[in-house]
């Protein structure tokens, strides 16, 4: 696993502290849901990743989607490069699976969007699962890997992504 540190990816503070969570049932796995560039995957590229997920961060912490999060709202972020950037991290409550389902399982993100780079490439599907992995070890998550659609009425993670989590998120 290629983890980066939230001190790796200049992470701010959160605005509190969090909330603990001892175990969760597993994973939902999430997508951008907006326009992630094509040449995202790139292999030049990755810095592209690094600001996407500060952007996200300052989206988040600012209340850019109407609720403002005292931080990022996943747990981990996965790019297309097989890199997982540390977000609120294990044992911790994620804000992003919907109200009412946090507890229940951990956030991860996918740098995948729904135009632009849309088709998941084996080194993203590597990172998720390093990721839940990572979770499972040190975060007592289950075993189950579900989409974000699982458990709230949106698209997310999309189509293609979703497809991979339906035949059991296994590493391509």
């Amino acid at each position: 696993m290629q983890l980066i540190t939230r001190a790796d990816w200049h992470a701010k503070k959160p605005s509190t502290s969090y909330t603990r969570l001892a175990s969760t049932k597993g994973v939902k796995i999430h997508y951008t849901g907006g326009k992630v560039p094509a040449d995202l995957p790139d292999a030049d590229n990755h810095e592209k990743c690094v600001d996407l997920v500060r952007d996200i961060q300052r989206m988040h912490m600012s209340g850019g989607r109407g609720e403002t999060y005292i931080d990022l709202g996943y747990n981990m972020v996965c790019c297309p490069h097989r890199r997982t950037f540390m977000g609120r991290g294990p044992h911790v409550l994620p804000a992003a699976n919907g109200p009412g389902l946090n507890s229940g399982h951990y956030a991860v993100l996918a740098l995948l969007g729904n135009t632009g780079f849309t088709e998941p490439n084996d080194d993203l599907l590597n990172a998720l699962v390093d990721a839940i992995e990572y979770l499972r070890e040190h975060g007592d998550a289950g075993h189950e890997v579900k989409g974000h659609r699982d458990g709230y009425d949106t698209d997310c993670p999309g189509d293609p992504l979703y497809h991979w989590v339906r035949g059991g998120a296994e590493r391509p």
